[in-house]
């Protein structure tokens, strides 16, 4: 995993009705080449652009946030000020990124390299959750395109299904991809026939 370690250019959102809060965390991230705005009681939709969301835990809910639970869109810091467990368990089904203590403040460089880093992995994940679900909703192409091999060339399964992979290799595409071009391909090539 590769860590960020600059986060010159980064914008940010401070989501904290403390302006006392709010200015000491602005001149920290200054001075990390952060530009922050101040936002409170909620985020705005637009506030999505955002790169990067400190928040209260304190007082945080979900309709301060314009998205689904857990999606954000953006690597989150959560201030904490008391560690209660429901507040604890709230930032948790946020999948707030990293914690910062208020009383730990000036650790916020720390807190931004596990921030970024964490929702990197998770954004990651995601992708890679989503390919294989999208994959998996194909795998009937994968059955019909190999039926028709099997028909169109009189071959067994094993041939029909080695010669999709062949098909897919050299358009370069996953097998289920393949399998849907192939499909399409036999459509086009039989009403030209037609």
């Amino acid at each position: 995993m590769t860590l960020t370690h600059s986060f010159n250019g980064t914008h940010a959102c401070i989501l904290h009705p403390s302006e006392m809060v709010v200015d000491s965390l602005l001149r920290r991230l200054r001075v990390l080449g952060v530009t922050a705005e101040h936002r409170w009681p909620a985020l705005a939709p637009r506030d999505c652009d955002a790169g990067l969301l400190i928040i209260d835990l304190d007082r945080a809910h979900d309709d301060q946030l314009p998205w689904e639970k857990g999606q954000a869109p953006m690597p989150i810091v959560g201030l904490i000020g008391s560690e209660s467990p429901g507040r604890l368990a709230w930032a948790l089904e946020q999948r707030i990124d990293a914690f910062l203590p208020l009383s730990a403040a000036a650790n916020i460089y720390s807190a931004l390299v596990v921030a970024f880093a964490l929702h990197a992995r998770r954004v990651e994940g995601d992708a890679r959750e989503a390919e294989t679900a999208r994959r998996a909703g194909l795998r009937l192409e994968v059955v019909s395109a190999v039926l028709d091999l099997m028909q169109a060339e009189a071959i067994d399964a094993a041939r029909a299904l080695k010669q999709l992979r062949a098909f897919a290799m050299v358009e370069r595409l996953p097998l289920e991809d393949a399998a849907s071009l192939y499909l399409s391909e036999r459509g086009t090539r039989a009403r030209g026939r037609a």
